[in-house]
């Protein structure tokens, strides 16, 4: 029994024994099996993650409103995980679409459990162009896009359409109306809103239209008007339109943003510190009121959003019968024409200003040309630079170009001024005018002060030949029956005569001898310039001249020729040049750079070595009239 009861325990306890070998096993099996499993679904989790973390870091975007009315606006948002700091979204790819009204940046910091986050986020409010179905195409920012969204733009209802029921629309008037308007004539363009609520802000879009050029016209005009048996406040605003090409314009709509007074009776909400006001206002806001409307106080109050209807129209090209050698359409032109000393006097060797005005009711300056002015025989012209202007009455452009000329003469007598003609086309009458300054005759006076320069020449031959025949009368007094003296009466006389000539001939060869040693010993020509005189003066004109001082230098040399022709001194740089018989050149220059139309660049260098070499005065007498003239403008034609 013992022996077998052993055995019997033994055999019980075997089983026993790899029952539980068994269940350590398969306990150990499990554990690791368990393991196996916990670790395949950490690992799945953080595949996930890393799945998924491209997916929350990189850009998204989101619209505020996927359906909106037509003529609202829509806020774009775009988001990144804000790790690249130099990246920002290129907006430049909504722009076929949307106009971007603009963008604001913020930017959101994180910690969780010692984790930080960053986000950027950009809103981009948008106006569509269109109605129907936009598509918001991938946005690039940085390396990364975003997703394309949809925007659908649906109509307004007919209350908000602007057919005058709603509290504000819009409306646009084209003048000339019903015609076909001509290439570069001004239109006139009045846009007006219409609004029957207060209105705390607002602003116009701007209007531009492909070619054609387009100028606001002064300020805007407000006044009221009754539409339905409703008071409206009127803003109008007036533009002018110039088309740059036949065919069609297309104008686009103007858009009007703005925001309408809130309702009164505003609560104040029921956080931070309004509790506070609440208790000595109550439930009712203080600031809801016009006085803080627009303020950080007031209520920002409901946002509008209206916009005028496109127009079309057809623009016609220059007439076939227009003969002008330029395009001018105008309401109106005028040709005039003043001088700067009324009434003129024409002086040889000096300048007279004469300003051509040219004005046009409905062009701007930039559109009139060069007025083209004749030239004169025995008059060289100068002009100045053109000034022009641009004015307006509100409702057209007038456009001025002003052309002055100076005259200098270059021989006395009698001038004729040739008419000055400007063609253009009158828009009103459909049909080609003509403005015209006439011609007139001027009277030129010699050189002023004495100088012979510029006078014509005095045919010295006509006074010997005149005097010829009387001496021949008188020594034939037979033929005429008078009384002859004899001969031999009269040579005392004559051989006296003969001593006179020869002692007045031996005077004046002493006297040019003199002249000429007192020349040899002053190394220099005698008339001079007195810049030896006067070292003041010349080291002034020097640095002038060096700095390229036009202004100074011209009042230096008139400041020098004073001290030189002390009784009639030259007014004008031309009439110094006509006095001079070295350095002509150079003070012209130095007169063309002052009053001509080189836009004022001058090198005083030339000058200044012509006046340190000494200004030689024309000698006085000469009756040649070419060679006097020559040295007036040698080099210019």
């Amino acid at each position: 029994m013992v022996g077998q009861t052993g055995r019997i325990a033994g055999t019980r306890q075997h089983p026993e024994h790899d029952m539980n070998s068994r269940w350590t096993h398969s306990r150990a099996d499990g554990g690791r099996n368990d393991t196996r499993t916990n670790t395949r679904r950490l690992l799945a989790i953080v595949f996930l993650a890393l799945a998924a973390t491209p997916l929350w870091a990189g850009v998204q975007a989101r619209l505020e409103r996927s359906i909106i009315q037509d003529g609202d606006t829509v806020t774009l948002t775009i988001e990144t995980d804000g790790s690249n700091e130099e990246a920002r979204p290129d907006l430049s790819v909504l722009e076929k679409d949307f106009d971007v009204l603009g963008t604001s940046e913020t930017r959101q910091i994180r910690i969780l459990n010692g984790h930080r986050s960053d986000k950027r986020l950009w809103q981009v409010e948008l106006d569509p162009h269109h109605g129907g179905t936009l598509r918001i195409p991938p946005i690039p920012v940085g390396t990364e896009k975003t997703a394309p969204l949809t925007l659908k733009v649906v109509a307004q209802a007919p209350a908000a359409a602007g057919d005058g029921r709603g509290p504000v629309f819009m409306k646009t008037e084209l003048e000339p109306a019903g015609t076909s308007p001509r290439v570069q004539q001004q239109l006139l363009y009045r846009v007006r809103l219409y609004y029957r609520v207060p209105l705390v802000e607002g602003s116009f879009s701007d209007l531009k239209i492909k070619d054609a050029v387009v100028e606001r016209l002064g300020e805007d005009s407000q006044y009221q008007t009754t539409i339905g048996g409703q008071r409206y406040q009127v803003i109008e605003r007036r533009y002018a339109i110039f088309p740059e090409k036949s065919g069609t314009l297309e104008i686009p709509p103007i858009r009007f943003d703005g925001r309408l007074m809130a309702a009164s009776g505003q609560r104040f909400p029921s956080t931070g510190i309004d509790s506070m006001m609440r208790r000595f206002f109550g439930n009712q806001n203080p600031f809801d009121d016009a006085f803080f409307a627009g303020t950080p106080f007031g209520n920002a109050g409901k946002r509008v959003r209206v916009r005028s209807e496109p127009l079309k129209l057809e623009v016609r090209g220059r007439p076939a019968g227009y003969h002008g050698s330029d395009w001018l359409p105008a309401a109106a032109l005028k040709l005039t024409d003043s001088w700067a000393a009324g009434p003129p006097e024409f002086r040889v060797g000096e300048p007279v200003t004469r300003t051509i005005t040219l004005e046009a009711k409905g062009l701007e300056s930039s559109q009139i040309p060069d007025i083209h002015i004749p030239e004169v025989e025995g008059v060289r012209l100068y002009p100045e630079q053109p000034v022009t202007e641009n004015r307006t009455d509100g409702e057209w452009v007038f456009g001025t170009r002003k052309q002055s000329v100076a005259y200098v003469a270059t021989r006395p007598g009698t001038v004729k001024l040739p008419a000055i003609r400007v063609d253009w086309w009158d828009t009103g009458a459909e049909k080609q005018r003509s403005s015209v300054i006439p011609a007139w005759e001027v009277r030129v006076l010699p050189a002023a002060g004495g100088t012979s320069a510029a006078l014509p020449p005095a045919a010295p031959a006509s006074k010997p030949t005149a005097a010829a025949p009387v001496a021949a009368s008188a020594s034939t007094p037979e033929s005429s029956g008078t009384w002859r003296q004899p001969l031999y009466r009269y040579w005392p006389w004559a051989a006296g005569g003969v001593l006179l000539l020869v002692t007045g001939l031996a005077l004046l060869r002493l006297r040019t001898s003199g002249r000429e040693r007192a020349r040899s010993n002053a190394e220099q020509p005698a008339p001079a310039a007195p810049a030896r005189r006067s070292g003041d003066l010349r080291r002034k004109l020097q640095q002038a001249c060096e700095h390229n001082d036009a202004a100074a230098a011209e009042q230096l040399l008139l400041e020098w020729a004073a001290r030189e022709w002390p009784e009639d001194p030259p007014r004008n740089l031309a009439a110094l040049a006509a006095r001079l018989e070295t350095g002509v050149d150079e003070v012209l220059r130095l007169e063309r750079a002052r009053y001509g139309a080189s836009n004022g660049d001058w090198d005083g260098g030339p000058l200044w070595e012509a006046f340190r070499n000494g200004l030689q005065i024309r000698k006085t007498g000469s009756t040649d009239s070419d060679d006097a003239l020559s040295p007036l403008y040698p080099k210019w034609s």
